[in-house]
C-alpha cells in the first residue's frame, strides 16, 4: 500500500499542512523550493560530496511533502497546482537519479552507468505517464486510478533511491546492486499500470 494512502500517511499529511500553513508563500511557491534544493543536491553530487547531496535531496523530498499538505490544509488545491507539482516532481527525481552518474567508479562503467540511469528515469517517468495518459484518454476514472497496482510507487521508489544514496555515501558496493533492482521494479510497475489500464 502506498504511504500516502495509509492511515498514518493521511494523519501525517494533515499535521504537516497545519504546521507549515503559517509560511507566507503559496503552495506553488513552496513547490519551487523542492527544485532549488534538488538543483543544489545535483551540484553537490557534481562536486563529489555525497553527504551534502543526500541532505539537499532529503530537503527537496521534505518540501515536496510540505507543499501538497499546505495546499490541502489551506484548500488551495487546483488543477494548475497539481500540474506544476507533478512537473517539478519529475524534474527533482531526474536530478536525483542522474546524480548517481557522478559517483560511478571508473571510466569502464560509464556507458553501463548511463544506460542504468536512463532506464531508471524511463521507469519513473513511464509509471506516472501510464496513469496520466489513462486519465487523459478517458480509459480510467478516479476510482480505477485510486486502486491502480504498483510494486514500486513513487514514495517507496524514493525510499529505495535514498537507501542507495546512503550506501553510496558510505562507499558500499551494495548501492550498485540495489540500483539495477530499483530500475527493474520501476519497469515492472510501469507494465503493471499499462496492463491494468489497457485491460
Amino acid at each position: 500500500m502506498a504511504l500516502k494512502k495509509s492511515k498514518f500517511g493521511a494523519s501525517f499529511q494533515s499535521a504537516l499542512g497545519r504546521f507549515f500553513s503559517v509560511i507566507p508563500l503559496t503552495a506553488n511557491q513552496i513547490t519551487v523550493f523542492a527544485l532549488l534544493f534538488a538543483a543544489a543536491g545535483f551540484y553537490a553530487s557534481y562536486l563529489g560530496l555525497p553527504f551534502h547531496a543526500l541532505l539537499l535531496f532529503l530537503f527537496a523530498a521534505a518540501v515536496d511533502a510540505i507543499d501538497g499538505a499546505v495546499a490541502r490544509f489551506r484548500k488551495e488545491v487546483s488543477d494548475k497546482g497539481a500540474y506544476i507539482d507533478g512537473i517539478i516532481d519529475r524534474l527533482v527525481e531526474f536530478l536525483f537519479i542522474i546524480s548517481f552518474f557522478f559517483f560511478l567508479p571508473g571510466n569502464a562503467v560509464v556507458f553501463a552507468g548511463a544506460c542504468l540511469i536512463t532506464i531508471l528515469f524511463f521507469g519513473t517517468c513511464m509509471t506516472s505517464f501510464a496513469t496520466a495518459y489513462a486519465e487523459h484518454r478517458h480509459v480510467a476514472d478516479s476510482k480505477k486510478i485510486s486502486s491502480q497496482p504498483g510494486i514500486l510507487p513513487r514514495a517507496e521508489r524514493l525510499i529505495a533511491l535514498f537507501a542507495s544514496f546512503i550506501l553510496l555515501a558510505y562507499g558500499s558496493a551494495w548501492a550498485y546492486l540495489l540500483l539495477p533492482l530499483i530500475a527493474l521494479l520501476c519497469i515492472v510497475t510501469f507494465f503493471q499500470r499499462f496492463l491494468y489500464f489497457s485491460s
